[in-house]
């Protein structure tokens, strides 16, 4: 794997000027190699997850979820390490921000020089962090960091089979390619799980699987016929969710 060149950077704001401004200033730093932005936090998490980004700069007042929110959730779905450089026209969060461990706070209208100095600070913790990373975390598979109600649980994508929902625990369950199974902990809702990778697929209310091992879905019952040894199991997608499974391919 090539080591990075220089800061990946996620910014998060729903503001269009504000949001073009700061990646445009970004952008003139040697530091910074790559600058991505979103407008909320719904539509960077997925995106967070693949890119493993260094630096995110979120703005603290986003509809939908506030970047102190979207911190707390996503963290537990992330095994990379990462700054956080919080930024608002509201020095009240600056506390906030502080108890969420951030790297940084920048306070809009920021100047040119301050900006500088984060930057600066963040590139000289990046480099230290590469020189300190072990050879070995460079390769193998990416695992998942999941909360079971026993204990965290490390694994890669693929030792996922699917997740099910027990209505009577009101909670997930995890089962695993050797079906072992975890019962995760309660307020895992289906968005956190389906964040964890695109692989996983939602196809009933309480049922989402890994298309690595979907074979197929019969058109007229809506039963899901897994890829061996799994074919045992008896899956059955709602109609609705078996709809919106076939727009995420090209149908012949």
């Amino acid at each position: 794997m090539n080591e990075k060149k220089g800061l990946i950077v996620f910014i998060v704001d729903d503001n269009a000027a504000a949001l073009e401004s700061l990646s445009a200033d970004l952008r003139q730093f040697e530091q910074v190699s790559e600058v991505y932005t979103y407008s909320n936090y719904s539509e960077a998490t997925l995106p967070m997850l693949e890119v493993h980004p260094d630096v995110l700069f979120l703005d603290v007042e986003v509809p939908g979820k506030s970047g102190l929110e979207f911190l707390q959730s996503v963290r537990q779905h992330i095994n990379f390490s990462f700054k956080v450089v919080f930024y608002s026209a509201f020095p009240d969060y600056m506390i906030d921000a502080i108890r969420q461990s951030a790297f940084d706070f920048l306070l809009k209208p920021y100047k040119q020089s301050e900006l500088r100095t984060v930057v600066e600070r963040l590139a000289e913790a990046h480099t230290n962090r590469q020189r300190m990373q072990p050879a070995a975390n460079l390769s193998g598979p990416r695992k998942l960091a999941i909360q079971t109600v026993s204990e965290l649980l490390f694994i890669t994508t693929q030792q996922i089979l699917l997740f099910n929902y027990n209505s009577l625990q009101r909670s997930w369950q995890l089962m695993l390619t050797d079906c072992t199974t975890y019962t995760l902990k309660r307020g895992t809702s289906a968005s956190d799980l389906l964040e964890l990778s695109p692989s996983l697929v939602r196809i009933s209310n309480t049922c989402i699987i890994n298309l690595t091992y979907l074979s197929a879905v019969e058109n007229n019952t809506q039963r899901c016929r897994l890829a061996p040894p799994f074919e045992h199991l008896e899956i059955i997608a709602s109609r609705r969710y078996f709809s919106k499974l076939k727009e995420q391919f090209e149908m012949l």
